[in-house]
């Protein structure tokens, strides 16, 4: 059986540079498959005792380092995904590994990771698991208006009208219970209503 390479925190550190460089030149599925790849190397080195991602020290890995990196990895699998729709199944994979393995991480990044996770089955038309995403998006961070937002777009968007059928009316709702329970970012929701009516009266115009 032949036995996979194992490398080194330099050879790891010159992957993620790598990752960066085919980034900035726009070769983003490139640089999505090299930092996938990555972030599998990485897992074996994580212990179960680190629970934030900002508390990981591996040799030239900093904490830092690697919650920037991160979010890095979470938008260029957003972006590939828009030219490849199988890095939006990735792009769930990873964000979903990610809040489970550091749950303790900076709330700001967890809740993007889950509305990552959640918005990434509404691109691969699975609109069913991304409702049950965003109910336990919203269950975790009830107060944040950005759940209902981008739950609520998922449904009248028109990137989305090629993935889930418009439906004017759910996406009110969600975002009328967004304006029940959040307490800031409030003024999003209200101009995402009212942008949801011009494209009712444009629609039966």
């Amino acid at each position: 059986m032949e036995r996979r390479k194992r490398y080194n925190f330099e050879q790891l550190d010159e992957m993620m540079q790598r990752g960066y460089d085919l980034k900035d030149k726009g070769r983003l599925k490139e640089c999505c498959n090299l930092w996938l790849e990555l972030w599998e190397h990485l897992k074996k080195r994580f212990t179960s005792d680190i629970s934030a991602i900002e508390d990981v020290d591996l040799g030239v890995f900093t904490g830092i380092q690697l919650y920037n990196w991160s979010q890095n990895l979470d938008m260029v699998l957003w972006n590939a995904g828009l030219e490849d729709t199988s890095f939006f199944r990735k792009r769930l994979e990873f964000c979903r590994e990610f809040y489970r393995m550091f749950p303790d991480t900076n709330s700001s990044v967890i809740e993007n990771m889950m509305r990552g996770e959640a918005n990434s089955y509404f691109f691969l038309s699975d609109s069913e698991n991304g409702d049950e995403a965003f109910k336990k998006l919203i269950e975790e961070f009830p107060e944040s208006a950005w759940g209902y937002i981008d739950w609520g777009d998922m449904y009248c968007s028109a990137m989305q009208d090629d993935k889930v059928p418009a439906d004017y009316d759910k996406a009110e709702r969600i975002y009328r219970v967004g304006l029940d329970n959040a307490t800031f970012d409030r003024d999003v929701i209200k101009e995402r209503l009212q942008h949801l009516e011009e494209k009712r009266i444009l629609r039966y115009a």
